[in-house]
């Protein structure tokens, strides 16, 4: 259905309203152009009429032949109808029709107002004369008698008429041009409209390239050209912020801490990546619009937000999530505005359960050590002040003691060498430097430190090598790593039992395994064995000289080379230890 537009109705109601505004003056003008007319033609004729009257012969009128001749001296060379009438009404004289036909005139209007008033008037129609007449009578009071005289309008009729169709002729005209002009100035304003309109829509779905035609009249320029140049801030505006926008996501994104942005009811608006990943569980949940107690399930984390929002001020917590076995450093941001929009609150979460468990690492380490060397330090101690008390006057018992204290300043002496290896191989600063030479050569090397030790267990080291596996490693540690895990085998490997070093290759990496066919490691134990003074059998360890760091360097020594140790074991059938080295390298790289 067809539907103006809201210029075409503006200016089809204004035409309305100056159309009856045209009509009004025009009905008005004929009106005042009639009536000066007739008080134009009333004016002459009424002064005829008193002309006429003073034209009344002393005669006496009663006489029809002096009254008709009368009449014809006062019409003479005009086109005036004159009437005499007396007082009863009867008509004396007339010069238009015969006095004595004609009925009586008592009751016509200007007859009785001219013997009422001395002078009338009045306009009808003429059944006599069939015409639309003006009539105006005088009363002479000397005879008592009426003259009146009376002509014919239709001439002003017809004046009128011939001004009324000019009249219309002129408003059909002034019409035609006005609707023309109407329709013209609403359609183009109803296309500058449109033109607006869908501008303003290209706007609204972004595009601010398009731009207005700068024409029209004055004010359809100026509006043209003030949508361009807004149409240009806007672009402009949305541009910067669309790129402030994405460097804070793309900061956001790029932080490693999960970030959640909170309402004022504690319902998550936004999160980024580190969060989503550290937060989101197997079941995909949504978590934008649901709350934080329902994300992270964590209350301690609901009271720190709550406790900003009712303070209205940041804070900071550590928090033990305990969904994922995490200890999170959690800052809390509260951001204000204003009065009318509610405050959101930013949460900022350091993970810190690696800290922590340095932490605990160290605190053990600590007592480990201080536990290791108080042990050997306490027994020298011991049997130097038995030998002081007089022991030396003894020589079998004073060997002895010399003989312990001995093993035990030996075995101080390891586990100090060890710790330093330990905290050198582990010290992030010091670079060391790869070489590439073959792994049969790594395998003999080892194998020679260790044979005198396995030669008086009898347990024979039988090497097994790929002669095309090449190694590239710096050949001291990996020399110390190797040599730890055979000592370990032919230590605590029953007498006479065999033990296998083997080195072999793929495409990708080297693996060197040390096998044996002795105890065995419960299967408890196995996932702890490579951390520091851990020992299966402690009691066993000691007596034998271990230190509890050898695995540990093992598993160092092949991490900053980018490989690993693993172990298999079952309890009594012997234990299989694998270090994978990665095969790329060039010689002189820093590891």
């Amino acid at each position: 259905m067809y539907r103006r537009t809201f210029f075409q109705q503006l200016f089809f109601t204004i035409f309305i309203l100056l159309l009856l505004t045209v009509v009004l003056y025009f009905a008005v003008t004929i009106s005042v152009v009639k009536n000066g007319m007739y008080r134009d033609v009333l004016h002459r004729q009424m002064n005829m009429t008193r002309m006429a009257l003073n034209l009344v012969p002393d005669r006496d009128l009663a006489d029809p032949e002096i009254a008709q001749h009368y009449s014809y001296e006062i019409s003479h060379g005009t086109e005036v109808r004159v009437t005499l009438i007396d007082r009863d009404g009867h008509v004396l004289a007339d010069t238009d029709e015969d006095a004595s036909t004609m009925d009586n005139h008592a009751y016509r209007p200007e007859i009785r107002k001219a013997f009422l008033e001395g002078a009338g008037s009045s306009s009808r129609y003429s059944k006599t004369l069939s015409k639309m007449m003006l009539y105006t009578a005088l009363h002479e009071p000397e005879r008592d008698i009426v003259i009146r005289l009376s002509q014919s309008i239709e001439e002003i009729q017809e004046d009128v008429s011939r001004i009324y169709e000019q009249i219309m002729l002129i408003f059909v005209l002034v019409l035609i041009l006005g609707s023309i002009s109407t329709v013209f100035i609403a359609r183009r304003l109803s296309f500058t409209l449109r033109s607006v309109q869908d501008v303003a829509g290209e706007f609204a779905q972004g595009n601010f390239d398009t731009e207005l035609d700068v024409a029209g009249s004055r004010e359809a320029v100026s509006l043209t050209r003030s949508i361009n140049a807004m149409g240009r801030q806007l672009q402009d505006k949305i541009s910067t912020i669309t790129y402030q926008k994405n460097e804070l996501a793309g900061m956001l994104n790029s932080m490693r801490e999960p970030v959640i942005l909170l309402n004022h009811r504690l319902e998550v608006k936004e999160m980024n990546p580190a969060a989503i990943a550290m937060l989101t569980p197997g079941d995909g949940l949504n978590y934008y619009g649901k709350g934080l107690l329902q994300v992270m399930r964590s209350v301690e984390t609901c009271e720190l937000v709550e406790k900003t929002i009712s303070d209205s001020s940041d804070m900071e917590s550590i928090i033990y999530y305990a969904d994922k076995d995490l200890y999170l450093q959690v800052y809390t941001n509260y951001l204000y505005r204003d009065e009318e929009t509610p405050p959101t609150v930013l949460l900022v979460m350091n993970d810190i359960t690696q800290i922590k468990k340095l932490e605990e690492m160290r605190k053990e380490f600590v007592a480990n050590v201080s536990h290791e060397l108080k042990t050997p330090v306490t027994s020298i101690m011991g049997y130097v002040e038995t030998l002081k008390a007089g022991a030396l006057k003894y020589p079998d018992k004073a060997e002895e003691f010399i003989d312990i204290m001995f093993r035990q300043t030996r075995n101080l002496n390891a586990l100090i060498d060890d710790l330093l290896t330990l905290s050198r191989v582990e010290d992030g600063r010091k670079r060391f430097h790869k070489e590439t030479f073959p792994l049969e050569d790594l395998l003999s090397s080892a194998v020679s430190v260790c044979q005198v030790k396995a030669k008086k267990k009898n347990s024979p080291l039988m090497v097994e090598c790929d002669s095309s596996c090449v190694v590239s490693a710096h050949p001291v540690l990996m020399e110390q790593a190797l040599t730890n895990l055979i000592q370990n085998a032919v230590k605590y490997c029953p007498e006479e039992t065999r033990i296998h070093v083997i080195g072999r290759c793929d495409e990708k990496h080297i693996y060197i395994d040390v096998k044996d066919e002795g105890y065995g490691i419960p299967k408890e134990d196995l996932p702890r064995i490579f951390e520091r003074f851990y020992r299966v059998d402690k009691a066993r360890s000691r007596d034998l000289g271990g230190t509890g760091l050898g695995l540990s360097i093992v598993k160092h020594i092949s991490q900053i080379h980018g490989g690993s140790v693993a172990v298999e074991s079952e309890e009594g059938k012997g234990c299989t230890f694998t270090i994978t080295l990665p095969k790329t390298g060039t010689p002189g790289d820093p590891i």
